[in-house]
């Protein structure tokens, strides 16, 4: 695509502005592929190194995280909006000097965080198991080693996001994303099948290496995704060559980067929730169950691998569509609550909490019906499918945190959704103490049920308050509860059904039967709750338009199954 310079206008892309539309669905798009290929992953990962070298695996990843959050997390967003901000004054010269101090500010951070990574590996698995802290060290150095490099990286991939989103170009942002997960996901999984092969398949060493080179693949990922995006920067800067030549800034280094930290540290501190949970878990689960319920280090990595990265990650899934709803009505209701259009924030509150219970509620009776099968079907056990069953409605309660995250960040409180989110964490860590002596592992899977349930609570206050919107939670679920609960009852009855009829007996390495389940109820089910739904009025047409990627297609089969007549009052006024 060539460029013109001339085209940079009103914090406008070098583009046309229809294409921040396009750019912004492909970014949608981006993420919920990036998303569906983080769940699928862990199906042949699971088959290479097992629940244990997933446990060594998240745990290693748990630091990484936070590292990479505190290096880069906010950056990207504050170098955006500050460039679009001088793209649209036709400050060329300062464009240029936010790129240039961004990239020396992340890559000096960059530097540090990788160092700790390295360096601090010991001692992160010392505090991982304390009570066996040889064998802790001798399983997770090396996965957390392997992930210094992607620490000295991935910040300038972010930075470059960044650049790009300071022009509006979010679809290379999209595109990048991808590239850098297809390109992670293969080496992980390419990598960690070598390693297996290498140190002889089931032995604990070879478990061990497997996981260090799964970490890996979060470098190679990087190296892909900052490959493409530098191609693209390069050209964009050329173009801005000449007009940033004729200007000098007006602001020291020094400015530019107090500016910068200004908008970066709210960001990252709302970025630090997720993997600060993560981290808790890491730090409480391994050393609660191994004090308490006097399980061995193996013990414990396999129940914190099977909860980490076969439960959560599964449950996980509708956050998928919650990130894509948040994304889009994020600018909606900061531009109606910037007019003092209060019609507007209500109705775009209420609508994205409707859109929200229609995808979470059906899918958390899903998990809960099907935990068995799925189970089987992905990770060739059943070992996870108590820890499924119970957590299934967990996403109902993260998706709410979420979407009411985007929401106080759309009326301008940044900070109050991060507060209620660390609170959701404190929350959890206790309730780890109070159930993991007793219920083990099933008492972590509770607690972080326990601490969404809090901080979404918090929130969805929060947005009452702050919004100033009148509304019951319960007001607006309520209507999909109906066709849920039919949908619950025929997928209850259709596996029973299918299990005693057919004589299948789902046990682990029934890897058909499960599948055959599987798909049959998810097929009829998801049909059943999509008619039952149009039918009895509970969504309708225009509500069904606005879910990412299927909105379309499900608009028009509303339209057939119940056309809209003229005048016809429906849930979007």
């Amino acid at each position: 695509m060539c460029y013109n310079a001339n085209a940079i206008y009103a914090g406008v892309s070098l583009t046309q502005r229809s294409s921040v539309a396009r750019g912004a669905a492909i970014m949608v798009v981006s993420v919920i592929l990036a998303k569906v290929l983080g769940v699928l992953y862990v199906v042949p990962l699971t088959r290479l190194i097992g629940p244990i070298g997933l446990g060594i695996y998240q745990n290693g990843y748990s630091l990484y995280t936070i590292l990479l959050t505190l290096g880069a997390a906010g950056f990207p967003t504050a170098m955006g909006k500050l460039i679009s901000e001088r793209l649209a004054r036709r400050q060329y010269a300062e464009v240029d000097q936010i790129f240039r101090v961004t990239l020396k500010t992340i890559g000096l951070l960059a530097v540090i965080f990788a160092l700790i990574t390295w360096f601090g590996a010991p001692i992160y698995s010392y505090l991982v198991a304390v009570k066996d802290a040889a064998g802790s060290e001798a399983a997770l150095v090396w996965s957390i080693r392997a992930l210094a490099p992607a620490v000295l990286i991935v910040p300038f991939l972010s930075a470059l996001r960044g650049y790009m989103q300071g022009f509006q170009r979010m679809d290379w942002s999209g595109y990048s994303q991808t590239i850098e997960q297809i390109f992670r996901v293969v080496a992980m999984i390419v990598g960690a099948a070598i390693a297996i092969h290498w140190f002889r398949a089931g032995t604990t060493s070879s478990i061990a290496a497997g996981a260090a080179a799964a970490t890996f693949g979060a470098f190679v990922g990087a190296v892909a995704g900052l490959i493409f995006l530098s191609f693209v920067t390069v050209r964009l800067r050329i173009t801005l060559a000449a007009q940033r030549s004729r200007q000098r800034s007006k602001h020291s280094d020094k400015e530019i980067r107090r500016m910068l930290l200004a908008v970066a540290l709210p960001i990252c501190a709302g970025a630090l929730v997720v993997p600060i949970s993560n981290l808790a878990d890491s730090l409480t689960v391994q050393n609660f169950l191994m004090i308490f319920a006097h399980e061995s280090l193996t013990q414990a990595e396999r129940s914190f691998g099977i909860l980490s990265r076969q439960a959560f990650t599964l449950i996980q899934l509708p956050l998928a569509f919650s990130l894509a709803i948040g994304s889009s009505i994020l600018p909606a209701i900061a531009s109606a609550s910037a007019v003092g259009n209060q019609r507007e924030v209500e109705r775009t509150v209420m609508n994205t909490f409707r859109s929200m219970f229609f995808i979470t509620l059906p899918l958390a009776s899903a998990f809960f019906i099907l935990a068995k099968p799925i189970d089987i079907l992905l990770f060739n056990s059943t070992s996870g499918a108590p820890i499924i069953e119970s957590i299934s409605f967990m996403g109902i309660f993260s998706g709410l945190e979420q979407i009411s995250t985007f929401m106080l960040q759309g009326i301008g409180k940044l900070y109050r959704p991060v507060r209620n989110l660390f609170l959701g964490v404190f929350v959890k860590v206790i309730f780890n103490l109070i159930l993991i002596p007793h219920l083990h592992i099933m008492g972590a899977a509770l607690a972080t049920s326990i601490g969404y349930l809090f901080s979404s609570t918090l929130n969805v206050l929060a947005v009452k308050k702050y919004g100033r919107v009148q509304f019951s939670v319960f007001g607006l679920a309520i209507p999909m509860l109906g066709p849920t609960l039919l949908a619950l009852g025929l997928m209850w009855l259709l596996k029973t059904g299918m299990e005693r009829s057919l004589g299948l007996t789902m046990q682990a390495h029934h890897i058909l039967e499960a599948g055959i389940i599987t798909f049959v109820v998810l097929f009829a089910a998801s049909a059943f709750y999509l008619v039952t739904s149009i039918r009895f009025r509970v969504v309708s047409s225009q509500e069904l338009s606005r879910l990412p990627a299927v909105g379309g297609r499900l608009a028009r089969l509303a339209n057939k199954i119940r056309p809209v007549n003229p005048g016809q009052s429906t849930h979007i006024e």
